[in-house]
């Protein structure tokens, strides 16, 4: 046997060989996605909307995480997708046991929107979100709300010729990761 074969096959019995006793912090989940922009024309969703949600975070520490999340509601009339990325500042986010947090987010989303040829509006901006949650083992569970910048909300409500009202926009995730 050459001796890169035989480099090969000893790296893959050792491979093999490894078991981890402990998973690492990487978590991956889904939950349940709900965005609410009141007042806001009927074509957006609001607060009786609920879509679905994919997410991947990471603990940096038991402190600091960061957070990526997927996003669609597709009910009725109303469509919204996107992504929203989350750095988490907290107690507990790599260990068993009580988590909190809250941080800075970042949020881009389609919405349908049929207006002069266009069939969605692009929103995106900053929010702030708060975090409470659990994890047993390998599974955490976590109920969190962002609240967001309003700005493209306000500026479509105008547009659709509602007045000059801010919406309050914030949203809602109920979430369940594992963690590997």
């Amino acid at each position: 046997m050459s001796g890169s074969r035989l480099w090969m096959a000893a790296a893959l019995l050792g491979a093999s060989a490894v078991t981890l006793s402990e998973p690492t912090n990487f978590r991956v989940g889904v939950g349940s996605f709900q965005l609410d922009s009141d007042p806001a024309p009927a074509y957006l969703p609001d607060n009786s909307d609920t879509g679905f949600s994919l997410f991947a975070e990471m603990p940096q520490s038991d402190h600091t995480a960061t957070r990526f999340m997927l996003y669609r509601i597709d009910q009725d009339d109303k469509f919204s997708s996107g992504f929203q990325t989350q750095l988490m500042w907290g107690i507990g986010l790599s260990q068993p046991g009580f988590r909190a947090y809250t941080g800075p987010s970042w949020h881009h989303e389609k919405n349908r929107i049929t207006r002069a040829g266009k069939n969605h509006q692009v929103f995106n901006g900053w929010g702030w979100q708060l975090g409470l949650g659990y994890q047993y083992k390998s599974v955490t569970l976590d109920l969190a709300a962002t609240v967001r910048d309003p700005s493209d909300y306000r500026t479509e409500y105008r547009r659709a010729g509602l007045g000059k009202k801010t919406p309050s926009v914030y949203t809602t995730n109920l979430l369940i990761g594992y963690r590997f």
